[in-house]
């Protein structure tokens, strides 16, 4: 089956898709139950101003997809404030996963971004107001990766083979 101890992480090869799908649950339940403070509601744009601007700061090689974000910016976020209050995971994971591959939002830039936006929401508002960015970081990277494993185990591949066919395409550049 490829899991011990009901988890995923960790345990080398094919996992059951089941066993995926539950844990994909069991971050995204996880999420739902961090809210936001009011001091973070009410200091929302300039956290995220300021974690936009140190992003452009620290990887001034990502100005050209922080800028074509950055023109979207407000629709991306008027689209993320919608995810609070669900509480649905299936709802939750269709609504981030919606965001990300209508807006070709790059998980590992999103995933900076949010750990940037709880480092100055930390500052602003107390360290506990952090987590609730941290937890989309970390469903910015677990989502789109379990997503992936999941199609990978549901069609029996095996994990070398994208990674090789990476490989390939990265010689042809």
């Amino acid at each position: 089956m490829g899991t011990e101890g009901n988890t995923i992480v960790g345990v080398a090869g094919n996992a059951d898709v089941k066993d995926i799908i539950r844990y994909i649950s069991h971050i995204i339940t996880s999420a739902l139950d961090v809210k936001p403070s009011e001091c973070l509601l009410n200091n929302y744009n300039s956290i995220t101003m300021s974690a936009v601007n140190m992003m452009l700061k620290l990887f001034p090689e990502l100005t050209k997809e922080l800028n074509a974000l950055a023109s979207k910016f407000t629709e991306i976020q008027e689209a993320s404030k919608k995810l609070v209050g669900i509480r649905d995971v299936g709802k939750y994971a269709d609504n981030v996963l919606t965001i990300f591959t209508t807006y070709n939002v790059d998980p590992g830039i999103y995933a900076v971004f949010a750990a940037l936006q709880a480092m100055e929401v930390a500052r602003t508002c107390g360290e506990n107001d952090a987590k609730f960015f941290l937890v989309r970081t970390l469903l910015a990277g677990s989502l789109p990766f379990n997503l992936y494993r999941v199609l990978l185990d549901y069609l029996s591949m095996d994990h070398k083979f994208p990674i090789n066919l990476l490989k390939a395409l990265l010689e042809t550049i």
